[in-house]
């Protein structure tokens, strides 16, 4: 089990400073803040927004047919960088991803590949 542990983070819009607790990926718990300073093992979030993952409905992840340029890992992976949790693929591949069987082997791959949702 992974726990992380974000101190006096002010959520967007919301009000006053919260702890947010994640525990193995999912937020288990949202609380005012204490107050005190991190702990060890703790991230000061003091003067930090807390906003929902983004999504991107435009995304050049060029696989097939343009690895060279992007792929769904390193297209994703600066995407989750960048604060966005899912993604969208656009169809300006080589093949263009424009069938069942392609969005299935896109599917397929994102499910091996990906960091964020595609």
């Amino acid at each position: 089990m992974s726990e992380l542990r974000l101190r006096a983070v002010r959520p967007y819009g919301e009000g006053p400073p919260v702890d947010l607790t994640v525990r193995d990926g999912r937020i288990a718990a949202v609380e005012p803040a204490e107050g005190s300073p991190p702990r060890a093992g703790e991230l000061d979030g003091r003067g930090g927004v807390l906003l929902p993952g983004f999504v991107d409905l435009h995304t050049h992840l060029r696989e097939p047919g343009g690895e060279d340029a992007e792929t769904v890992r390193t297209g994703t992976a600066s995407a989750a960088a960048g604060g966005f949790t899912d993604v969208f693929a656009m169809a300006n591949t080589r093949p263009v991803t424009d069938s069942v069987d392609r969005v299935r082997w896109l599917a397929e791959l994102a499910a091996a590949e990906a960091v964020v949702r595609v």
